[in-house]
């Protein structure tokens, strides 16, 4: 019953990510021209759709947490894939774009592959058996690397960085966060003395900060690419980190778990994968930026606007530009 009670729970918290998602990628991409930045944060304040997008986020969050606490992230996560689809078509509608087959066929991809995934995952994990601290501890320490080794690209690089990076970077933060948030409810469960005896609290800090780091990266990934394409790349990679920490740090690989079983894993992941990037490169948005003229970008919120009656700089130090 609990099972059951979990895919409810996590159904109904793809519908608030899908929804939420659409709506801040909307507000993002209209307030935010070209890369997201500390100074674009006032005016998304100010914007009563990407604050309603945050609260349906929140609302969706709180929903998968309840539903990690009945059910395994090998089960849960991979139900966020319904977002996808109806991202799509919300966004779609939003800005009247008509959906071309290789879009339907990259979205078809994610869903199928990660499906079969998912699929296999189950029947190779076994939830039931304990979890070591050393593991909890190394997937803690994997994180903590990992936040420090992303956060520092994105400081360094912010320039150059495009939304693949972002989308990737997310994808795998959560992947982790989602194992935490399982970690530490269980330990909460199955406290002998108060129900925050057992927690890790090194845990749930770290988890925080990739939290907080995902939200950004997925934010600067809105600024630069349709919001459907950001879900794609989150909710394929998501529970795919999910079930590889699973079964090979966390130790949940059950005995019958065979070397097809992992081929045939490994090959619904690629199909997965691949179906993201043909979405990311073939997506109708994506298709009509490229095909627009190159032109000036508006001014980011709060920026002066350009006087058109102001000289050329450039132009006024090119030689010849005074004869």
């Amino acid at each position: 019953m609990n099972q059951w009670l979990a895919v409810v729970l996590a159904v109904a918290s793809a519908l608030c990510l899908a929804v939420g998602t659409q709506q801040q990628g909307a507000a993002v991409a209209d307030r935010v021209p070209g890369r997201l930045s500390l100074r674009a944060l006032p005016a998304l304040l100010r914007s009563p759709r990407w604050l309603l997008g945050l609260g349906l986020l929140g609302a969706g969050t709180a929903l998968n947490v309840t539903a990690l606490g009945l059910a395994t992230v090998t089960v849960v996560q991979p139900i966020g894939v319904v977002a996808l689809v109806v991202t799509t078509l919300l966004h779609a509608r939003h800005r009247r774009l008509r959906i071309n087959r290789r879009t339907w066929a990259a979205i078809g991809m994610c869903t199928a592959g990660g499906a079969v995934f998912v699929t296999c995952a189950v029947s190779a994990t076994d939830p039931a058996r304990a979890i070591s601290r050393w593991a909890e501890h190394t997937v803690v320490l994997a994180l903590v690397v990992l936040v420090c080794v992303l956060g520092t690209a994105a400081l360094l690089f912010r320039g150059s960085l495009g939304g693949t990076f972002y989308v990737v970077g997310a994808g795998i933060l959560y992947g982790f966060v989602a194992v935490l948030v399982r970690l530490t409810l269980t330990r909460i469960q199955g406290s002998a003395g108060g129900p925050l005896d057992d927690v890790n609290w090194a845990a749930v800090g770290v988890g925080a900060a990739a939290a907080v780091l995902g939200g950004w990266f997925v934010q600067s990934a809105f600024a630069g690419g349709p919001p459907d394409v950001v879900i794609a790349g989150l909710t394929v990679l998501d529970p795919m980190v999910g079930v590889l920490l699973g079964m090979l740090v966390l130790g949940e690989a059950a005995d019958g778990f065979s070397v097809a079983t992992g081929v045939l894993m490994a090959a619904a992941g690629a199909v997965a994968i691949v179906g993201v990037a043909v979405l990311s490169q073939h997506h109708p948005e994506v298709l009509a930026r490229r095909a627009a003229p190159a032109g000036p970008r508006p001014p980011a919120p709060g920026a002066p606007a350009a006087d058109p009656a102001a000289p050329d700089r450039a132009a006024l130090h090119r030689p010849g530009s005074h004869a």
